[in-house]
């Protein structure tokens, strides 16, 4: 029986995060970052710290959580990796396009040759934060709400986490509450791609990463007129139908008979 429970983990992560976002009271910034992130983002450090934990209190080893979340699980895990880098920027460059049209003016963003190192920054980051939305939290929750409930309220869990950091950056209402949405559409999409890969944590981590990288390169991200494109676009030409796909998926097993997850066992169990 699988006995992870989300709920503790999102309690966990949400307390991890509280001397980041008290930290982020000092108004200070990420220095050579763009989006003028603030300290408190930092805290993508948490989802991990709380999966190890937890998971160690389950039998699993830390080294076991890192290899679930890096190495994909079998050619159909490597073969996901590629939709999932392609894909942000497929949505979100004709979103800008279109923002671009209704009048959003351009501001601060990373050169185009940055990249690669972006990608690399932001990669770290998203592996730390999905080893415990994905690795840790996702078929828990899909096994007792199905695959779309699981997406909905990750989404909104992860939504709500950044709200203390989105504030101390200095958005606005208006630009948090459609990437608030944005963001609940991004994890119906990579529960779907989760899914797609055969359960494949890195597919979830490239997808995440690009979720930071494309922003940080597109003039005017932080501007009303984009996030509102950008969300969107992604809510009703992707996340919307690929919802529809998760509502179909077939009833999850009885949680009482259900495996536990690789994380729970040793690197030498998995192999």
């Amino acid at each position: 029986m699988d006995s992870r429970s989300p709920m503790v983990f999102f309690g966990v992560v949400f307390a991890l995060a509280a001397p980041f976002w008290v930290a982020g009271t000092s108004g200070a910034k990420l220095p050579g970052l763009p989006m003028d992130l603030p300290v408190g983002a930092l805290m993508f450090v948490c989802p991990f710290v709380a999966a190890a934990v937890l998971s160690r209190r389950h039998g699993g080893t830390v080294r076991g959580l890192a290899t679930t979340t890096l190495v994909p699980r079998g050619r159909a895990g490597a073969a996901w990796l590629g939709a999932a880098f392609l894909l942000v920027p497929a949505v979100m460059v004709p979103s800008y396009v279109v923002a671009s049209s209704l009048g959003a003016e351009g501001g601060a963003h990373a050169p185009v040759v940055a990249a690669p190192l972006l990608f690399a920054v932001f990669l770290v980051s998203a592996a730390a934060e999905e080893a415990g939305w994905t690795a840790y939290a996702t078929d828990p929750l899909r096994r007792r709400l199905g695959a779309l409930g699981a997406a909905v309220v990750l989404g909104t869990v992860w939504g709500v986490w950044h709200l203390v950091p989105l504030v101390q950056a200095g958005r606005s209402p208006a630009w948090t509450a459609w990437w608030f949405l944005g963001t609940v559409a991004a994890r119906v999409i990579m529960v779907w791609v989760h899914r797609g890969s055969g359960g494949s944590v890195p597919s979830a981590v490239v997808f995440h990463a690009m979720l930071n990288v494309v922003p940080s390169l597109l003039p005017g991200y932080a501007t009303d007129v984009t996030v509102v494109a950008c969300a969107a676009l992604f809510t009703t030409l992707v996340a919307v139908p690929l919802g529809v796909r998760l509502l179909r998926e077939p009833p999850p097993r009885d949680p009482g008979r259900a495996r536990p997850a690789p994380i729970c066992g040793s690197w030498r169990d998995r192999r």
